[in-house]
Order: structure tokens, then C-alpha cells, then sequence
């Protein structure tokens, strides 16, 4: 049986790809995690539950949990993310945190109600 205990789901940011792995690897979850990597991470879910990108997510969430016994989803948003219309697209940087904030709890409270014994982390990585 093929076992992880994470799953983490995060923006396909070329940039993040070596933070995300540095930070993985400290956490002891290299090679040890499945990995979901779409652009704006999380944002589909939060925007448009119905949506096609969102469904797809959920499918990926579904098939780690029930392939590989995760137990945990890491939720890994960045600040200037393009999926969000960059840094430009907030009037400052703590609106921009807070709506990373929001859009990561809003998944977090999603997956609680669809996958009950999940536990959530929530990372933001600011850019």
C-alpha cells in the first residue's frame, strides 16, 4: 500500500519552486507528499465551487485521501499572483494578505464539511 500523510496544494508559480521544495523539506516531506499544482493554488475552489478547475481539485483531494490515507491538506498561497491580478490588483499589501486569508479559510471551512477529518494547514508565502 503506497501511504503519504499530506497533500499539498499550491500555485504553479515557477518562481515557488524552490521555496516550495526548501520548505518541504524541512517539514520532512519530500518524496513524502502528494502535490497539487495549479495556478492561483486555491483560488478556483474559492471563487467558483461549481467550477470546472474547482471540480478538479476536489477529485484530486478525494483520490489522495482515499489512494494514499492523507490525513492533512496544505493549502500554499503566494502574494503577486498572477491568478489574482499580481500586487497591482490590491490598494495594499494587507488587503492583498487578507484575501489570500479569506480565500484559504473559505477552502479550509470547503474541505472540513466535504473530507470531515482532514486536518488544514494554511501557508502564504509573501513574494
Amino acid at each position: 500500500m503506497h501511504t503519504c500523510k499530506t497533500l499539498v496544494i499550491h500555485c504553479m508559480d515557477f518562481r515557488l519552486m524552490e521555496p516550495i521544495f526548501s520548505y518541504l523539506k524541512k517539514r520532512g516531506l519530500v518524496g513524502l507528499c502528494d502535490e497539487v499544482s495549479l495556478a492561483g493554488g486555491i483560488k478556483s475552489l474559492a471563487d467558483d465551487l461549481n467550477g470546472p478547475t474547482a471540480q478538479t481539485l476536489l477529485k484530486q483531494i478525494e483520490l489522495s485521501k482515499a489512494l494514499h490515507h492523507i490525513d492533512t491538506v496544505m493549502l500554499m498561497n503566494h502574494t503577486d499572483c498572477g491568478a489574482y491580478g499580481g500586487r497591482t490588483a490590491f490598494a495594499s499589501r494587507a488587503e492583498e494578505h487578507e484575501k489570500h486569508l479569506r480565500d484559504m479559510r473559505t477552502v479550509r471551512d470547503l474541505i472540513a464539511v466535504r473530507f470531515p477529518g482532514l486536518a488544514v494547514e494554511l501557508t502564504l508565502a509573501d513574494r
